[in-house]
């Protein structure tokens, strides 16, 4: 009963608890971000609670905590999985990151390969929770080059060219027909 007033009162659980959900499967968190209209906000790490090492200075403090539960859904990329690492590389981040997505989850808003400061974040959280900001472009920040894989291509050998006759020599000796310089 206490469940279903709290919905029908537009509250969820991420809104009322001061940690963010994080959620680690991302066609669940599409689906949850076109229910609830709030953007998407990818952190990239490894290992358990890898999205604090996105932060350079620490781990999130409770303010951030705080944005991030009542204004984003929050999922975390583990590079040390397969599939983590496979969708990290579709993001183009490297070994830790954070992609923010638009209110519907169909285009990013913001994408960073490498970490950044919690002054940094608080104003990226700020700039992209606002409930009226409209995705035009994507404002990309590469700290960190992300590992491309080259495909194998086997090494092309070349020879030398060799010197082939193309025709035969046009002229054949007919005996007898050179004199031996006597008349």
């Amino acid at each position: 009963m206490m469940a279903a007033a709290t919905l029908a009162a537009g509250l969820s659980p991420s809104t009322l608890s001061p940690e963010p959900t994080w959620l680690n499967d991302y066609a669940t968190a599409q689906t949850r971000v076109a229910a609830v209209r709030k953007p998407m906000a990818v952190f990239v790490g490894s290992g358990k609670d890898g999205w604090g090492k996105v932060v350079r200075d620490g781990a999130l403090d409770p303010e951030l905590k705080k944005t991030l539960a009542q204004k984003f859904v929050c999922v975390y990329v583990d590079t040390d999985t397969t599939a983590g690492r496979s969708l990290a590389g579709a993001f183009e981040v490297a070994s830790k990151g954070l992609i923010i997505s638009d209110r519907v989850g169909t285009s990013q808003a913001f994408s960073l390969s490498g970490d950044l400061t919690k002054d940094e974040l608080s104003r990226t959280l700020a700039k992209y929770g606002e409930p009226d900001r409209e995705v035009r472009s994507t404002e990309s920040v590469v700290r960190e080059a992300p590992v491309v894989t080259r495909p194998v291509v086997q090494p092309v050998v070349q020879y030398a060219p060799v010197y082939v006759p193309q025709y035969a020599p046009q002229y054949r000796p007919v005996p007898g027909y050179y004199s031996s310089g006597s008349t």
